[in-house]
C-alpha cells in the first residue's frame, strides 16, 4: 500500500463504470483483459484526474514518484484503459520543468512500456521511448555520474599555445583521476563540478558560457569546470578556449576535454543530443543537477555553499560549560550565572567578535536549559533577559528566532510559572490543602529517574528525623501516573508549573506561597540512607 493510495483510488474510482456495462475488475480478473475503449468523454476526465494526482505528487522525490504510479498503472483494468493511464504518465513526466522528473518516465519505459507490459502508441513511438531511456537513464539524478576519459588540448602540442592554455597543467587537481594526456570525469574528487558541454556553432552556449564565466568569476566558488566539446573542429576549439572560456577567479578550476571521435560514448551517457547541457556532480561523485542552465545551476550552488547555520548546544561546547562551571566549586551562586556571561561578552562581543559572542552564549543557553538545580534554573533569568531577549540587534536572522531566541522565550515562560512569592493553586491533590495551610514541600518527580529517588529519600528521612509534632507537610507528585490517569490534573498542572525538569521540589511557606524552587532536599539537608 503506498502512502498517495486514497489519491490514486480517486483517480481509479470513476472508471468502475466507464463504458464498460459493469464494475471495475482488478487486474488478473477473467474478463479484465476485454475491456472496451472508453469514449473521448471519459479518458478527458481521467486525464484531468491524472494531471490533479502528479500536482499531488510533486513535491516527492523521484522514488516516491514511481512507486506511485507503478501502483496506479498495476491498478488500472489491463488493456486500452491501462495503456492510456501508462502513457499519459510517461508523457506528463517526459514534459515536466522539474529537474528529476525525468527518471519517472524512464522508469517507466523500462518497467511498462519497453518490456511490453502495456500497449498502445506506434511503433515509431516505441523507438523513440527506447532512444530516450537509452540516453537517460545513465545520467539520472542521484546516479553516479558516468565516466569518460576525453582528450585535453596537450594532446595537440601546436595547438597548445594556440588555446591559450599553458597554463593548464598548474590548474589540474591534485588528486591522480587527470593523467597527463587525458581528462577524466567522474568518480570521487574533493570538489563539486560543472560538467559543461558546449558546441562552438550553438548560440546558446555562447550565451550561457558568458553566464557561467560571470557567475565564477564574481563569486569564486571553489568548484571544477570540466567543459566538454562535442564538436571535431580543432581550430574552432582552440578559438573558442582562447576568446570565450576564461576564467579569472583564484577559486574555480577549469579543464578543457573532448571526444571528437566519439569513443567516449557521452552523447549517450549523458544524453547530450543537443548542447548545451550542463550537470552539476557532488565530491562523491553523484549527480545532483541535470539538464540545467546556468540561472539553475547558480540556484544549487548557492544551496551547496551556502554557510552551515551553527550548531548549538554539541557535546564539545556542553563539556566546556562543564568544565567552566566546574572552577566554582560549591561556591557558585546565582549571581555567577551572569557573570560568566559576562566574562564571555567581554573577550567577544567587546573586542568586536559578535559572531563568537553568539555562538558562546546560545550554548551557554542550551547549556542552562538542560540543568535542574536551582541556582541555574533562577541564574538563568538574569541572563536570558540581558543576553538574549534585550538584545534583538545581536539575535537578528531566522535562525536566531529559530534557535536562540525561540528557546530564550519558552525557557522564560517555564521559569515564571509558580513564581517565588505567589500563593499555590488550588489542586485536587491528597495533602494539597494542608500544604497551603501549614507550608511544607511539593515534590514533582517521575519513576525511574535515579535523582527523584534521591529527593524522595531525603523527603522521607526529613520527616521521620523530625519530632512528630514539627513533621513538615511533604505532598508528592508522580507525573507519570497523573499524566496516565488523571489527563485533566496534569494539564492543569503543567500550566502552572515548570514540569520541563525533574524532579522538581517547592518550598511552601505557612501562608500558602511558593518560596522556593528547583531546591533539592538531598543537597539542603543531606543525604540520608532510607531504611
Amino acid at each position: 500500500m503506498t502512502r498517495f493510495v486514497f489519491f490514486a483510488l480517486a483517480v481509479l474510482a470513476p472508471l468502475a463504470f466507464a463504458q464498460t456495462g459493469g464494475p471495475y475488475l482488478p487486474p488478473g480478473s477473467v474478463q479484465s483483459a476485454s475491456v472496451p475503449v472508453p469514449d473521448s468523454a471519459v479518458l478527458q476526465a481521467l486525464d484531468a484526474r491524472l494531471a490533479a494526482y502528479f500536482k499531488t505528487l510533486e513535491a516527492e522525490p523521484v522514488e516516491v514518484k514511481n512507486e506511485e504510479c507503478d501502483f496506479l498503472i498495476e491498478n488500472t483494468p489491463e488493456g486500452p484503459l491501462r495503456d492510456h493511464v501508462a502513457w499519459t504518465i510517461y508523457d506528463a513526466y517526459l514534459a515536466s520543468h522539474l529537474m528529476g522528473d525525468e527518471g519517472v518516465s524512464v522508469h517507466v519505459a523500462d518497467t511498462w512500456i519497453l518490456p511490453g507490459k502495456v500497449g498502445g502508441r506506434s511503433e515509431i513511438d516505441r523507438i523513440n521511448v527506447r532512444i530516450f531511456a537509452d540516453f537517460n537513464r545513465r545520467s539520472l539524478l542521484g546516479m553516479p555520474a558516468p565516466e569518460l576519459v576525453l582528450a585535453t588540448p596537450e594532446d595537440d602540442p601546436g595547438q597548445q599555445a594556440a588555446s591559450g592554455d599553458a597554463g593548464l597543467e598548474a590548474q589540474r587537481p591534485l588528486e591522480s583521476t587527470v593523467k597527463r594526456d587525458s581528462l577524466c570525469v567522474g568518480g570521487a574528487s574533493d570538489r563539486y563540478r560543472v560538467l559543461f558541454f558546449y558546441d562552438t556553432d550553438c548560440a546558446k552556449c555562447k550565451l550561457e558560457v558568458v553566464q557561467l564565466c560571470n557567475l565564477l568569476n564574481e563569486n569564486d566558488f571553489p568548484l571544477d569546470v570540466y567543459a566538454v566539446y562535442t564538436g571535431s573542429d580543432a581550430e574552432a576549439w582552440a578559438d573558442w578556449r582562447a576568446t570565450r572560456m576564461r576564467l579569472t577567479a583564484s577559486a574555480a578550476r577549469l579543464f578543457h576535454g573532448w571526444d571528437p571521435e566519439v569513443r567516449s560514448d557521452f552523447q549517450r551517457k549523458y544524453a547530450v543530443l543537443q548542447t548545451p547541457r550542463i550537470f552539476l556532480i557532488d565530491p562523491s561523485g553523484i549527480i545532483i543537477g541535470r539538464g540545467l542552465d546556468v540561472t539553475a545551476l547558480q540556484q544549487l550552488i548557492d544551496l551547496v555553499f551556502a554557510p552551515q547555520p551553527y550548531e548549538y548546544g554539541g557535546e564539545e561546547a556542553l563539556g566546556l560549560f562543564d568544565r567552566l562551571v566546574a572552577t566554582y566549586g560549591d561556591t557558585l551562586r546565582t549571581e555567577d550565572v551572569l557573570h560568566i556571561a559576562d566574562l564571555l561578552r567581554q573577550r567577544t562581543l567587546d573586542r568586536g567578535d559578535t559572531l563568537s559572542f553568539k555562538h558562546l552564549e546560545g550554548d551557554y543557553l542550551y547549556w542552562l536549559a538542560m540543568r535542574s538545580e536551582e541556582v541555574f534554573r533562577n541564574g538563568a533569568v538574569p541572563f536570558i533577559r540581558e543576553y538574549v531577549l534585550s538584545r534583538p540587534d545581536i539575535w537578528n536572522t531566522a535562525d536566531d528566532s529559530l534557535h536562540v531566541v525561540g528557546l530564550a522565550e519558552m525557557m522564560m515562560d517555564l521559569l515564571s510559572r509558580a513564581a517565588v512569592g505567589t500563593k499555590l493553586p488550588d489542586m485536587p491533590i491528597d495533602g494539597w490543602k494542608k500544604l497551603q495551610r501549614r507550608g511544607g514541600y511539593l515534590l514533582f518527580f517521575t519513576e525511574g529517574c535515579e535523582v527523584c529517588e534521591a529527593e524522595l529519600a531525603a523527603a522521607d528521612s526529613l520527616r521521620k528525623a523530625a519530632p512528630r509534632c514539627r513533621r513538615p507537610v511533604i505532598v508528592r507528585v508522580n507525573v507519570d501516573e497523573v499524566l496516565a490517569e488523571q489527563p485533566e490534573l496534569a494539564n492543569a498542572l503543567f500550566q502552572d508549573f515548570d514540569l520541563s525538569v525533574l524532579p522538581n521540589v517547592l518550598q511552601i511557606d505557612r501562608k500558602g506561597r511558593v518560596a522556593r524552587k528547583y531546591m533539592s532536599l538531598a543537597t539542603a539537608y543531606g543525604r540520608i540512607e532510607s531504611r
